[in-house]
């Protein structure tokens, strides 16, 4: 479902990608024949200082403290059907190969946020965004926080059929606290899904001083290895552009039948001039790409 060789060649040391298998369409992605560049140099700043034990028991108490995933109501058939292909194995191990690139890159240059984003609605930012955090949450040695901030279409609930209570814009304008919106996932892992915003909603979120708040919250509290933020799609309105800009690092995401090279490029060059941009994963990936 997912082409990440370009992304692997960004992150790898020694710039050459593993092999991956071939999966099957729908689940799985070739040989890239576009090859995208427009990375700008990851800052390196260096380990992090280890923690107190004091500082590590009043995370773990925050951590205590969240409630457990509130189950969706009722399901959806062909959105069930979806997440029991995502849990194959073969598609699985994809995401596996990505999140130990994206924890070593992280480690190195100590990052902790990752937006991902999609060139346009529909191009699969919600599904490559679930499948890191489910990834994450296998290795059980990680502290991982999942916000869904895109606005107007959230859908990272779905793919664990979580039911949201909040909207992203109640965390980001601060009239909620990132422990009223989290739900535990695992001892380590929490998401805060979110509900659709209204149109007022979204027209008040458009700071990236608004999501530097909520994370320096949620680090303050949670200590999370990682952040990952579900983003609205790049070239549709700025949400996503100014979101990033509070961001460590941000992913992009196309689909290569409906994203043309144009929409990839016009991204690439809005990112590597706001932050740390590691790179392209093609989605629905069929061997060509449109031009």
């Amino acid at each position: 479902m997912v082409d990440t060789r370009r992304l692997e060649q960004l992150m790898s040391p020694s710039g050459t990608p593993d092999a991956t298998p071939n999966v099957p369409a729908q689940s799985a992605g070739g040989r890239r024949a576009l090859a995208l560049s427009g990375h700008r140099e990851i800052r390196k700043t260096g380990q992090l200082n280890p923690r107190s034990p004091q500082r590590e028991a009043r995370v773990a108490a925050h951590w205590a403290a969240l409630e457990s995933c509130i189950s969706a109501p009722g399901t959806d058939k062909a959105q069930t059907e979806f997440n029991l292909l995502a849990r194959q194995s073969e598609i699985t191990s994809r995401f596996d190969i990505l999140r130990t690139q994206l924890l070593q890159a992280f480690r190195s240059r100590n990052l902790v946020s990752l937006g991902i984003t999609g060139a346009r609605s529909g191009a699969g930012a919600s599904f490559v965004t679930a499948g890191l955090l489910a990834s994450l949450a296998r290795r059980g040695d990680v502290r991982v926080i999942a916000l869904d901030l895109n606005l107007a279409a959230p859908a990272l609930h779905r793919y664990f059929d979580i039911a949201p209570q909040h909207t992203a814009a109640s965390l980001l304008t601060g009239e909620l606290a990132p422990d009223a919106s989290l739900q535990r996932m695992t001892k380590s892992v929490a998401i805060a899904p979110s509900l659709p915003a209204n149109e007022q909603g979204v027209g008040l979120v458009h700071s990236a001083e608004d999501l530097a708040q909520v994370l320096a919250r949620v680090l303050a509290d949670y200590a999370p290895d990682v952040i990952l933020c579900d983003l609205p799609p790049l070239l549709q309105g700025d949400a996503a552009m100014s979101l990033s800009m509070a961001l460590d690092a941000v992913l992009l995401v196309a689909d290569s039948t409906s994203n043309s090279a144009a929409d990839i490029t016009a991204c690439e060059r809005r990112l590597a001039e706001q932050t740390a941009f590691l790179g392209v994963i093609l989605n629905q990936y069929q061997g060509r790409i449109a031009p």
